[in-house]
């Protein structure tokens, strides 16, 4: 699936309150020998969220003594509804990302049932859970947010809370 038909589907599951103000965007460097780029998600026109290949190989992890599958950014927790690994969701919840985190997990939640989407500790998955359309009040009143979660799921609850609160 190309980029504009993933936007596309991403945008048509957030609640209509809030399409207009979340927006994500990709972006590839042609002339870059791999061709690699980067993902963002803006709103109301100010970016909240993003990452891509470079940012990733270019900053340290945060964590001493990573895996080389987390290193390098392949563990297959990085992908998954639900992260089992320790050190995969430390990377994550730091906001180090690479753009195929951020894609995979999209065009994955296109699939995924909401209620898995939901009792996700994925910050991708569960961000987007928290403007979904398929998201009621009721339910949304159900869900506690930890302390340490990731920035783009706290932005993104304050975000729906308001929606609801008015």
């Amino acid at each position: 699936m190309d980029w504009s038909k993933l936007r596309v589907l991403i945008k048509d599951f957030i609640t209509p309150e809030l399409r207009k103000r979340i927006d994500i965007h990709e972006t590839r460097y042609r002339k870059a020998h791999d061709g690699y780029g980067e993902v963002w998600i803006t709103l109301d026109g100010e970016k909240i969220f993003g990452g891509g290949y470079y940012h990733w190989y270019m900053n340290t992890l945060p964590i001493d003594g990573a895996s080389l599958a987390v290193e390098y950014g392949i563990h297959k927790d990085f992908y998954k509804t639900h992260i089992e690994s320790k050190q995969v969701e430390e990377v994550m919840r730091s906001g180090l990302h690479e753009t195929s985190h951020i894609t995979m997990n999209l065009r994955s939640y296109l699939s995924t049932p909401f209620q898995e989407i939901i009792e996700s500790n994925n910050p991708i998955y569960k961000a987007f859970g928290l403007v979904d359309r398929r998201l009621g009040r009721r339910r949304f009143y159900k869900i506690q947010l930890e302390e340490h979660e990731h920035p783009l799921v706290k932005r993104f609850y304050e975000l729906r809370r308001e929606l609801f609160e008015t």
